[in-house]
């Protein structure tokens, strides 16, 4: 929903900003460039995200150098998207944002690839953006502390109940739709961006630019104590209450990912009321097929819905060894989690998903579990943990 909220408004304002920048504003030109854009996104956003991941998948089987390769291809694919739009009488800037879109659903694009390429932009691009954009516009003189209010109230009010009213019509359960909503509410860069753009053609004046981005600014440093509240709100689960002392792996046989998975299903498959191992084998690889499961610091999260089971379930298994899981930070899957929960219980899932991620950030957590000498040894240490966990989630409440 984010990410079509951005290609919509992306669209909008380059329709506009062709047309301002157009001598000539005939009908015809107008429907051709709404036309022409319109043509092109689609293109990008269907057989261009396939040929991204093809491309990507072959740089990937000849071994070639990463992220060195790859991160090359992405710079040739923004600027030639960028040369098209530019071309049609757009923007670059729309075309780089459709790279950036066909680049990120790309699956054989590994997470230690992904995550080296957002250090580089957040560490080298977003400054120096930031840099520019302060150097050229005087933040101070432009101040208006009534534009800046009202512009930051028209954002957060409009983004925030236009995704409330969108949410109301889905199916998804009443407890997600508050943090949905309030997940739309930051204005974020693109807001930046296109207002930056908007004041180089001079369709806005310097301090609305300087409103909108306090107002992009006030809206991000809210955000975190708002969307905390709304997830205070939520229905407080006890992990253990999911676990059992006969969910327990103390040692994978081998290091296959797909191997790890399927013995963890078959320890479920054997638990009350759960269907048979290739059931749950199937839904657990679609949900890893989708998106990869993998936290950082050696921890995974494999997990599925299942519209069979009355109960979640979560089941446990480690690797001492180490297992390749495609992580954020490249580092070896040693301790794995298998969720299983209803199709309707979603809320649950986060919360557990939730819990496991806040108790395994501790390295002292991970050191307790790795350090177990066998299957035994490792459930009372899990009944440690997330019974800490509890008691500090209730303190809180």
């Amino acid at each position: 929903a984010l990410s079509v909220n951005d290609i919509i408004g992306w669209l909008l304002f380059t329709v506009v900003l062709g047309l301002f920048t157009q001598v000539n504003l005939e009908v015809p030109r107008i429907l051709a460039l709404t036309g022409a854009t319109l043509a092109f996104a689609i293109v990008c956003l269907t057989v261009g995200r396939k040929f991204t991941d093809w491309v990507i998948s072959g740089i990937k089987s000849k071994q070639m150098p990463q992220p060195g390769t790859t991160l090359t291809f992405i710079c040739l694919l923004g600027t030639v998207c960028g040369a098209i739009t530019q071309k049609i009488g757009i923007h670059a800037l729309f075309g780089f944002f459709l790279a950036g879109i066909m680049a990120g659903g790309a699956r054989a694009l590994s997470e230690n690839v992904r995550q080296v390429i957002s250090q580089m932009v957040f560490a080298i691009f977003v400054p120096l953006f930031f840099v520019s954009v302060g150097l050229n516009v005087d933040f101070v003189r432009g101040f208006d502390i009534v534009l800046v209010l009202f512009v930051t109230l028209i954002g957060i009010s409009g983004r925030f109940f236009g995704a409330w009213l969108g949410v109301n019509f889905t199916g998804l359960p009443k407890s997600n739709r508050l943090t949905i909503a309030i997940a739309h509410t930051p204005g974020g860069a693109m807001e930046i961006v296109i207002g930056l753009l908007a004041l180089e053609y001079n369709l806005i004046t310097e301090p609305l630019f300087v409103a909108i981005v306090c107002g992009a600014l006030i809206s991000s440093v809210i955000f975190g104590p708002w969307i905390s509240y709304s997830i205070r709100k939520r229905k407080k689960i006890s992990v253990l209450e999911y676990f059992s002392g006969r969910g327990v792996i103390g040692r994978f046989r081998d290091n296959d990912r797909n191997n790890a998975i399927r013995e963890l299903c078959a320890i479920a498959a054997h638990q009350e009321d759960m269907p048979d191992v290739e059931t749950i084998a199937a839904a657990v690889a679609q949900r890893e097929h989708d998106i990869g499961t993998a936290m950082e610091e050696g921890i995974a999260v494999p997990h599925a819905r299942l519209p069979i089971i009355k109960k979640p379930l979560v089941v446990f298994g480690r690797s001492l060894d180490g297992i390749e899981w495609n992580s954020p930070d490249g580092k070896p899957t040693r301790l794995v989690f298998l969720i299983l929960t209803p199709e309707d219980e979603n809320d649950t899932q986060v919360q557990i998903l939730g819990a496991i991620a806040r108790t395994m950030s501790e390295a002292p957590t991970r050191r307790m579990l790795l350090e177990a000498p066998d299957d035994r040894s490792v459930w009372p240490v899990l009944q440690k943990i997330f019974s800490a966990e509890q008691v500090v989630m209730d303190k809180q409440k």
